[in-house]
């Protein structure tokens, strides 16, 4: 018989790092989900130009597939796009964020100050985060399906059908064609649910806005510097509230959730490694105009429950986006507008509850205590950075609890140490 460590080489040789397949390419798009509207967002409201986001996304997905071998997600950073979202800012500002983002992250990893950061974040921390990360997904799937506006980038409504809203409708015949499609194993199920989405968009849809697609090809390489103003406002509005939120989930809570999924085939994954390729990415989204990004456990599980295991899911997924960035000349919004947001919100939802059961393996009331709090915490202020700091000060209380009650009352080898000097100084 073979070894462990025998069967480890045999099971790495099997192992393709790239596929190109049906399945693949479902896993693929299991997280659009995540990306799509926020992006949308970013360009409709802040400005941000479409061309350089695509690409970005596209290059960054390409690259890591290539690299880490498996499928490496690509998401907007969440916190900077909320904000800037919420308050409107510019694109400079946002492109300012990339580019501060890229510096620190390259810091934390050339230095090995992650090594030291690492110790913020044992396993009860990483599985809050995990926990909340997927509560989060849960709220934001139910958002896009009770959404009034039916398709991104466009105004169009739908009365209810027999007092039911029709984005129910369209996730409750998505649903029942993702579990028809998970029990039977016959068709990849993301590739099922966006492919009936779209025939639903071309009957009530935002088909006339196809029109506006120019074909040709782009120069997405337009590279500009933001401002010191830009820098400063980037950090203090932007930067600040993002870093815990990158650290805990695009870097330890990613780590993590690649090894409980893909095994020794994630041995590329390292928070260094990790840290050195948002930072390549985001350094490309600060000069260029581009969508600050990163990697995510919840991007993770979406591309692995759908069916992705290789890198060649994130590069099909990366040429998608490349093309859309070079070969459309402009705006590929509306290509991507033609998926209902109750269709992606069913999507989103499925991904959440899947990546909270990532939390069932923690044991220990105090273990589960903090798990519990962070994910409330998370949820009820849609901030992990909350959600953590609450987490990390219960356990130092544990420890501070526990150190005073070893200095209040020594061990009982200091007692005896103390004794027999006593009997030592002053005899019977």
């Amino acid at each position: 018989m073979l070894g462990g460590e025998q069967l480890a080489q045999v099971e790495k040789m099997r192992f393709q790092p790239f596929k190109f397949s049906m399945w693949e390419l479902g896993g693929a798009l299991g997280d659009l989900g995540t990306l799509l509207p926020l992006l949308a967002a970013l360009v409709l409201i802040n400005g941000v130009n479409p061309t350089s986001a695509f690409f970005v996304v596209g290059i960054a997905y390409v690259l890591s597939g290539l690299f880490y071998r498996i499928p490496m997600p690509i998401q907007p950073l969440k916190s900077v796009a909320s904000i800037a979202i919420a308050t409107g800012i510019s694109a400079s500002v946002i492109s300012a964020s990339g580019l501060l983002m890229a510096g620190i992250l390259i810091l934390l990893a050339v230095t090995g100050l992650i090594s030291k950061v690492a110790k913020l974040f044992p396993k009860p921390i990483i599985r809050g985060i995990q926990l909340g990360v997927g509560f989060i997904l849960l709220r934001a799937g139910i958002g896009f399906i009770r959404n009034e506006t039916l398709f991104i980038d466009s105004n169009i409504t739908a009365a209810p059908v027999l007092a039911i809203p029709l984005g129910w409708l369209i996730a409750a015949a998505s649903g029942l064609i993702l579990i028809l499609c998970i029990r039977t194993k016959r068709i990849p199920p993301s590739l099922a649910v966006l492919g009936v989405g779209i025939i639903i968009a071309l009957f009530i849809g935002p088909v006339s806005n196809l029109a506006n697609i120019n074909f040709g090809i782009a120069n997405p390489i337009n590279i500009s510097m933001p401002s010191l103003s830009n820098m400063q406002t980037a950090f203090v509005l932007l930067v600040i509230p993002q870093l815990p939120l990158t650290l805990g989930n695009a870097v330890f809570a990613t780590h993590d959730t690649a090894k409980h999924y893909y095994g020794n085939k994630a041995e590329r994954v390292t928070p260094k490694r990790l840290l050195t390729s948002m930072s390549g990415a985001n350094f490309m989204a600060g000069i260029l105009g581009g969508m600050p990004v990163c990697h995510g456990s919840g991007g993770l599980t979406a591309h692995y429950r759908f069916g992705a295991r290789t890198g060649g899911a994130s590069i099909m997924v990366g040429a998608i986006f490349l093309a859309a960035a070079i070969f459309v000349d402009g705006n590929a919004l509306p290509i991507f507008s033609l998926i209902p947001y109750a269709t992606l919100g069913l999507l989103v939802a499925a991904v959440g509850f899947r990546h909270a059961l990532l939390a069932r393996d923690v044991t220990g009331l105090l273990n589960k205590a903090v798990v519990a709090v962070i994910a409330i915490l998370a949820l009820v202020t849609s901030s992990l950075a909350i959600g953590f700091a609450a987490g990390l000060a219960i356990l130092y209380a544990k420890s501070l609890v526990t150190y005073i009650k070893r200095w209040l009352a020594p061990p009982a080898s200091k007692l005896k140490t103390r004794a027999t000097r006593s009997s030592l100084i002053l005899p019977n």
